[in-house]
């Protein structure tokens, strides 16, 4: 049986362990790419008798780091969700280093020297193939090799991983998601695509048309949402997962403006406001159209509905 998953929050709580394989990286979405690094970093440490160790960062750097010429990143993964990732992934140790002006100033050399050496304790490394650290991302692995070679840890560099052709990476999951191809997203992170979000309440124009809808409030504002559109979702209710449809968008039939995310769960009766329910994104039904008239709007969700169950059913 493993042992539970260390997680250190801040430097000053890190149980300093020289015997260490460890990686460094931002992991959002903990893809398949990602996967591959963690694998082998518990690898080689269970062959040498040290710990799996992910050195992380929290908030995510681009998020301290914003540029004003350009739109804001939207996360993959909240802290919450990547640890229980990780922890899923059986590693030892967890340092979560957080993130800030000042820190992003922190030179690639200090950066391996005085926090991975002599703070967090390191006998080997593995980096992901395009892994930059320190300020400006200017350290890369010839660096990372020269100082191991001159401190005597390990350093490998993997290659990248690749499905189809296309090299997995956090950006192309979020170009994935972003066009609403949840289904694609799904293949790149080796899961659905998932958002956490609480039951508030809407204006129940869902029931009177026959399809009662969970009016949904994300609960990080960083957190990726996909593009606008109806879905075949699964809603994890505590233990229970209940098949559904979900629209997000902006509901045009009805001139609104304001984006909104709404789940009708099949065969589920019962009040879930004020719940916290988690949503997988399984494949998009269709895009977000405007319909003439409330009736077209009711005819388009009986076919959504069942193309949506069609997909579950195919799925699960």
């Amino acid at each position: 049986m493993s042992m539970p998953t260390q997680i250190f929050r801040t430097l000053d709580e890190v149980a300093y362990q020289p015997q260490s394989i460890n990686t460094v990286g931002t992991f959002d979405g903990l893809h398949r790419g990602h996967q591959t690094i963690l694998e082998e970093v518990r690898r080689e440490a269970g062959e040498r008798g040290a710990l799996a160790t992910v050195v992380t960062f929290s908030p995510h750097p681009q998020l301290v780091l914003r540029h004003p010429d350009r739109p804001p990143v939207r996360i993959l993964t909240t802290d919450k969700e990547k640890l229980a990732l990780l922890e899923t992934a059986q590693i030892d140790r967890v340092v979560i280093i957080p993130f800030t002006i000042d820190f992003s100033g922190t030179s690639s050399e200090s950066f391996v020297r005085d926090i991975l050496y002599k703070r967090i304790g390191i006998s080997g490394v593995v980096l992901g193939h395009d892994h930059g650290f320190g300020k400006n991302r200017e350290g890369d692995f010839a660096a990372m090799a020269r100082i191991g070679a001159e401190l005597h840890f390990t350093v490998r560099e993997l290659p990248p991983f690749e499905i189809d052709g296309v090299t997995v990476s956090s950006t192309r999951v979020r170009e994935c998601l972003l066009k609403g191809e949840v289904a694609r997203a799904a293949g790149l992170l080796g899961r659905p695509y998932q958002i956490s979000a609480t039951v508030v309440r809407g204006d129940g124009r869902g029931r009177t048309m026959g399809f009662p809808t969970a009016n949904l409030e994300i609960n990080d504002n960083d957190k990726l949402v996909p593009a606008h559109g109806v879905y075949a979702v699964r809603v994890h209710r505590g233990m229970r997962s209940i098949s559904g449809m979900m629209n997000i968008g902006v509901r045009p039939t009805f001139q609104e403006q304001t984006e909104t995310m709404e789940v009708h769960l099949f065969d589920f009766n019962g009040n879930l406001y004020g719940e916290r329910l988690a949503v997988d994104f399984i494949e998009r039904v269709r895009a977000e159209q405007r319909f003439a008239s409330t009736t077209e709007l009711v005819a388009q969700l009986t076919v959504d509905q069942q193309a949506a169950k069609n997909v579950l059913d195919a799925k699960f």
